[in-house]
């Protein structure tokens, strides 16, 4: 069976990890850890590719402990056991490299917890989701949790140089084609390594040409574009451009999510955008963007590129007003609060001819009025003069409306 070459040159200590310059520093705890040859157990948090593993490989190498490895995604809670067994006959420290333990029911984290506590084991455990979600808070508080940082363009040449040094490979691979490798994947060095060994196993005769290059890979590589938290960060992203008109920082993630494929979650939100923070400052837009949101669908790829990006550009250009969200949320809280009041007499339904035996009258149409109002309650006397709508004072449109809103009023 073929080794995969991301095993093969898995660093072997510290110093060979590919950027996380923020956790490796002089002063990081990992790097105190190795100088004081002391453990503490650690969660490692991020994004596929970018070294979760690696650095706990290579973590208890340089401190010189036994450790197995556990994979939550495959293995059995028999293993697990086995594991913790072993560690109860190990003469010093014992570490359990715990992937992908987010995939770990909380049955099998319970399990962990009075290990980890009396020290008989310790845990370096990898996960691509919020460890604030996915962990047991009681085995959150027993670890250190340390998130991982995107791999930059510069970091990853730069280091898969170095390891090449150490390692040859039977292609000749140019500088230029490495770092079009790098770029292609975006911070994704285990992708990186995969292209690179798919050309050293399977091109070992040929000259490694942008062509050839482009034929192995077809297409860009969006780091964790539809992967887990990352994925849930560039929806976030996108939403909150849009709100804060910044047109270019939203056409930016409008392209990773348009890389990603999913025209639904784009959808939904510039939908949500536009009658959360658009409103009532610009309401005939909130009709457009229905409209685009349609069209968008219609086309699909790659068409849909242009629609959504007028749209999301107008979005992020238009007044802003989230008088309308704050109404119904303020009313709501009031409704879950308790705040559940009868409604007025002359208001409720009058459709039955008993009705005014209830007391169920003393309605005025409004159309009987002036300008189709007159002055009458319609909240509950225990909320009589509460005001949920508030006009926002920088939208033109809402001021306009306000205004006219007074002048019936009078």
């Amino acid at each position: 069976m073929k080794k995969l070459l991301s095993n093969i040159l898995r660093p072997k200590s510290i110093d060979q990890i590919i950027g996380q310059t923020h956790l490796l520093n002089k002063d990081s705890l990992i790097t105190q850890m190795i100088k004081n040859k002391t453990l503490y157990s650690l969660i490692f948090y991020g994004y596929p590719g970018i070294g979760k593993s690696s650095i706990s490989y290579a973590l208890v190498n340089d401190l010189g402990v036994p450790y197995q490895v556990f994979n939550a995604s495959i293995d059995k809670k028999e293993k697990l056991i086995q594991i913790i067994e072993t560690a109860k006959t190990s003469k010093g420290w014992y570490v359990v490299i715990l992937e992908e333990i987010h995939r770990l029911n909380k049955d099998k984290q319970d399990i962990l917890l009075p290990y980890l506590e009396n020290g008989t084991i310790y845990m370096f455990a990898s996960t691509t989701e919020n460890p604030y979600f996915v962990i047991n808070p009681a085995i959150r508080s027993r670890c250190q949790i340390l998130e991982l940082q995107p791999v930059s363009v510069d970091e990853t040449f730069n280091g898969l140089k170095k390891t090449f040094k150490r390692y040859k490979l039977d292609i000749t691979l140019p500088d230029e084609i490495l770092k079009k490798i790098c770029i292609q994947t975006n911070g994704d060095v285990r992708s990186a390594i995969n292209i690179i060994d798919v050309l050293n196993f399977l091109y070992k005769d040929k000259k490694i040409t942008d062509k050839l290059l482009k034929e192995v890979m077809q297409q860009s590589y969006v780091v964790a574009a539809d992967y887990g938290d990352e994925y849930y960060d560039l929806q976030s992203a996108f939403h909150k451009s849009m709100r804060g008109s910044d047109p270019d920082a939203a056409i930016y993630y409008l392209a990773r999510l348009l890389q990603a494929g999913d025209i639904e979650s784009i959808c939904r939100r510039i939908i949500a955008c536009c009658y959360e923070d658009v409103g009532m400052a610009n309401p005939q837009l909130c009709s457009r963007v229905v409209n685009a949101v349609h069209a968008a669908k219609e086309v699909g790829f790659p068409e849909c590129k242009q629609i959504f990006a007028t749209i999301v550009i107008e979005i992020c250009l238009s007044q802003k007003s989230n008088s309308a969200y704050m109404a119904i949320m303020t009313a709501l809280q009031d409704v879950q609060s308790g705040k559940a009041y009868s409604v007025p007499n002359h208001i409720k339904d009058q459709s039955y001819k008993s009705a005014s035996k209830l007391g169920r009258t003393g309605y005025k149409y409004p159309h009987d009025f002036e300008n189709a109002w007159v002055k009458q309650d319609y909240l509950p006397k225990e909320l009589r003069n509460k005001k949920y709508y508030k006009p926002s004072k920088f939208s033109i449109n809402e001021q306009k409306l306000e205004k006219y809103w007074e002048e019936i009023k009078k």
